[in-house]
């Protein structure tokens, strides 16, 4: 069966609406234009543009974040050289080492691979896989993740108290994902609390770290656990 074309979903999360200011705007053209002058070749590029843009975390050195944004690419150079389903269909967010694989994909096998090619990726201190296995639900199934999404970052941005910057979001099928780093317990609440009210959010998982949390500092390779489901 054709699966109907579907844009990678970071490719669309970078230029979203509230996503960034005007950088990531010059980075979306890039995208835009690269995508448009040729055919599937420059696929990483479009996810490495998107990925620069949406990698960097304010409250992080400049060299963590470089770091997290090398490891991004290079697992989403390895998804694609192992299947460009794989690429197209699971999203990867990096903090300080800590993989979070999201997504829908059509076998429990590709989900199996995803985890195993993110494994193989340089830099990577703990891994969590989020990838759901489910019959792919179509176009318009996905753009009411990205609507939801963009809805989430927008309420950010505009609540004065939250350093949006430091949050990313991704949504699956409804379960939106939040990683990143909060400066306080309050910070966190308040986070959880916009990815809940936004419309077509079935269910809230955080992975969103305080900057005192212990395990920024473990270099483990090994699964996260310490996740929390809302909701």
């Amino acid at each position: 069966m054709t699966r109907e074309y579907r844009p990678p979903r970071r490719t669309l999360r970078a230029c979203a609406p509230g996503a960034g200011g005007a950088r990531r705007s010059l980075a979306c053209v890039a995208v835009l234009a690269v995508l448009s002058a040729a055919g599937c070749g420059p696929a990483i590029v479009a996810g490495s543009s998107a990925t620069v843009v949406t990698s960097v975390v304010q409250e992080r050195s400049t060299f963590e974040a470089l770091s997290d944004t090398e490891t991004a690419l290079s697992i989403e150079t390895r998804l694609g050289q192992h299947s460009g389903e794989l690429y197209r269909d699971v999203a990867v967010d990096v903090v300080e080492g800590r993989v979070l694989l999201t997504g829908s994909v059509p076998r429990r096998e590709d989900r199996i691979d995803a985890e195993r090619v993110a494994w193989s990726g340089a830099g990577v201190r703990s891994l969590t896989n989020e990838i759901t296995v489910a019959d792919d639900a179509g176009v318009g199934a996905y753009w009411r993740d990205v609507r939801t999404s963009t809805a989430i970052r927008s309420a950010l941005v505009l609540d004065g108290s939250v350093a949006a910057r430091n949050i990313n979001v991704e949504t699956v099928e409804g379960v939106v994902h939040l990683t990143g780093l909060a400066r306080s317990a309050g910070e966190l609440e308040r986070i959880v609390a916009h990815a809940q009210r936004a419309d077509g959010a079935r269910r809230v998982v955080s992975h969103v770290l305080l900057i005192d949390d212990p395990r920024r500092r473990l270099g483990d390779r090994q699964a996260a656990s310490g996740e929390t489901a809302l909701r």
